[in-house]
């Protein structure tokens, strides 16, 4: 393992700056010619990281990778605090050396198209069309970099970031429990729905004890997610229902009682909404 790194202020406004005139390093040569530049490489003494076991990541797309990256990040990890996890300078400069690759290949940028020679390129209604390509693909790049790249606030650090987003969905697992982290997760990371509905709520996930009822509510009665409609329903009771509730402050049972009176609601006004169509 190795100190964990970031990059100074400075060098964080120069790379958001200057993603589009980066945009050939973020397709190919990266950055490290950087590394050893003032500013790039600042040490946090007290965190260290495993960069090879980063290497495992896998850049596929679903829930079990999801799963396997989330916790492959976290172990990756000695010493890193809530706090510190909040810092962009940390994840913007994990995203351009250590896990530049991994970004690359889960979120690949397009190729802009080349201009044509010849008559067929040189006609104005080609040459305009061929323009306008590169202009959108350039676009999409440059906000793929802007989104996956750096950390920008609270959605960037937890929702966004390539490396950031996979560490907080292991924190709030462990949290919910910490004995069975990867069973958590499995429930948190189902669909990209679940996530956002429990993970980007801080109503949610700031309560263990809820987000720890509600996962025991999505274990033994499945039906709860069988459709989006259905969770989001259920979302909502608990919305109404809890609303005052202190769950900290209940037993396990009790705060079933009350969770499983939403799933009752959830299945009723699907069916009225059913109905009703």
């Amino acid at each position: 393992m190795a100190k964990l790194k970031y990059v100074s202020e400075s060098i964080l406004a120069e790379l958001k700056a200057n993603v589009p005139a980066n945009l050939e390093r973020y397709h190919g040569e990266g950055f490290d010619d950087c590394s050893n530049l003032n500013g790039w490489s600042m040490e946090l003494s007290s965190v260290e990281v495993d960069a090879e076991k980063l290497k495992e990541l896998d850049p596929a797309v679903g829930s079990a990778v999801e799963v396997s990256n989330s916790l492959i990040v976290s172990d990756s990890f000695q010493g890193m605090t809530p706090a510190l996890a909040t810092e962009e300078r940390v994840w913007t400069r994990m995203t351009h050396f250590e896990g530049l690759e991994y970004a690359r290949q889960r979120w690949p940028l397009k190729d802009e198209p080349k201009e044509k020679s010849g008559l067929f390129g040189s006609l104005t209604g080609s040459k305009e069309k061929a323009a306008g390509q590169r202009k959108q693909i350039r676009h999409e790049n440059i906000r793929q970099v802007e989104t996956h790249y750096f950390a920008r606030g609270r959605t960037g650090y937890r929702d966004d970031h390539a490396i950031s987003r996979l560490w907080w969905n292991a924190f709030i697992a462990e949290r919910v429990d910490s004995q069975d982290k990867e069973g958590v997760l499995r429930e948190l990371l189902r669909t990209a729905d679940i996530r956002s509905n429990l993970v980007e709520r801080p109503m949610l996930s700031n309560r263990p004890s809820l987000l720890r009822g509600i996962i025991r509510v999505m274990r033994s009665h499945p039906d709860v997610y069988n459709t989006e409609a259905t969770f989001r329903e259920f979302l909502k009771a608990l919305n109404f229902r809890g609303s005052g509730v202190l769950f900290e402050a209940l037993s396990d049972g009790k705060a079933d009682e009350v969770l499983l009176r939403c799933r009752d609601d959830a299945h009723d006004n699907v069916k009225k909404s059913n109905k009703a169509a």
